[in-house]
């Protein structure tokens, strides 16, 4: 794959977009019956797509990152090659938004209950699936994992990546198997200073507050290559002007389109634009034509049910699609295989994605939420993970 348009990459993209589609509405029912209720329809259908869209980046990179060489075409390819970062970052504006509107409506928030939710929101799946990618380490390893680099290893996932570890357990690089969990540390991060962003926004000096946060942003921007808080930044302001402007919109299309052009754009380019300036001000711009246009198209139930299983999605993908190609190899030879067996294989572990990600939605993550509160007092907990 040479260029970003094509007509080979549209149809792989179309194609992993459709099954999990397909294989979330034959789970519709278990999905359905577990449905946690939002606000916000055009979020969960957004949210529900990034998912996926992160999906999408990580599967030509199987082989590589496993350690298969292949000698008819390089794995290392991208299937548009800002696709996962963006899905990324709007899982970030995503959480700005939600938690911001919530401390927009509510006059008092019970903070420790607050934390509490967030850590059985978060907590139980990241752990399971941090279980299955080390039992997988080990397993690969011959259980060679008495060391002090698997020790460092399990100590950095316990504690959500903040302390740094070498991301090896006996001698098995993790990358192909939770790569995505970088991610939850700036989620919580987000979480810890809610309390001042909710008392700023009280507070009478709140528009002098947010004009140096967009210095700040504005100056970490020009002088680092990967920003990632400015994304919440993004989702705050998307929900002060939704809040304001939703009922005095003239057109939506208008921005409807600029979103759509926007997303072309930032996900064909050639040039990968990562987490810089330029891809700051692209996604938030799409995000805040997103959250005013509120398209109908997003509002679709399939989108919503893919919202639902979306952090399980994220979090379980990589190690199924790891034991996949795993197991595949007894059979075929990567090293030889075409281009057609590499998308059949990754095509195959969908719907055992879709499975697994449903099983784990409805016994782990709904089981684990939060107990229901007086909405007046603390925020719902929504599941943005980056998501994850």
């Amino acid at each position: 794959m040479n260029t970003e348009f094509t007509l080979e990459t549209l149809a792989i993209t179309l194609s992993i977009i459709l099954l999990f589609l397909l294989f979330s509405t034959l789970l519709k029912s278990k999905i359905e019956l577990n449905e946690v209720k939002h606000d916000y329809k055009f979020i969960n259908g957004l949210r529900g797509l990034a998912a996926v869209f992160v999906v999408i980046n990580h599967a030509p990179f199987m082989l590589a990152n496993m350690g298969m060489k292949n000698d008819n075409f390089s794995s290392w390819g991208w299937i548009y090659v800002n696709l996962g970062s963006f899905g990324v970052q709007i899982f970030f504006c995503i959480t700005g938004f939600l938690f911001f509107d919530k401390i927009m409506k509510s006059p008092a928030i019970q903070w420790e209950k607050f934390f509490e939710g967030r850590v059985r929101r978060v907590a139980p799946l990241y752990y399971f699936s941090s279980l299955i990618v080390f039992v997988i380490a080990a397993l690969y390893s011959g259980f060679d994992i008495f060391n002090k680099e698997t020790l460092l290893t399990v100590a950095s996932m316990l504690t959500f990546n903040f302390l740094d570890g070498p991301s090896k357990i006996g001698g098995i690089v993790l990358t192909p198997l939770n790569s995505v969990t970088w991610t939850l540390v700036h989620e919580w991060r987000f979480y810890a200073v809610l309390p001042l962003i909710a008392l700023t926004y009280k507070s009478r000096y709140n528009k002098w507050v947010l004009a140096i946060a967009l210095l700040l942003a504005a100056i970490d921007l020009s002088m680092s290559t990967i920003v990632c808080w400015a994304y919440f930044l993004s989702g705050i302001i998307a929900a002060a002007l939704h809040n304001k402007l939703r009922h005095t919109m003239p057109a939506t299309w208008p921005l409807s389109i600029i979103a759509l052009g926007i997303f072309i754009y930032t996900c064909g380019t050639k040039n990968p634009q990562g987490y810089d300036a330029l891809r700051f001000a692209l996604t938030s711009c799409f995000f805040l034509c997103i959250t005013l246009a509120n398209p109908r198209i997003l509002h679709a139930q399939c989108l919503n049910r893919l919202s639902d299983i979306s952090y399980s999605i994220y979090l379980m993908h990589l190690p199924i699609l790891y034991l996949t190609f795993k197991i595949a190899s007894h059979f075929v030879d990567m090293s030889t295989i075409s281009k057609t067996t590499f998308w059949s294989i990754n095509l195959i572990a969908i719907p055992l994605i879709t499975w697994v990600s449903t099983l784990t939605y409805i016994h782990i993550e709904k089981r684990f939420m939060s107990k229901k509160v007086n909405s007046a007092t603390i925020p719902a907990t929504p599941a943005s993970a980056p998501i994850i």
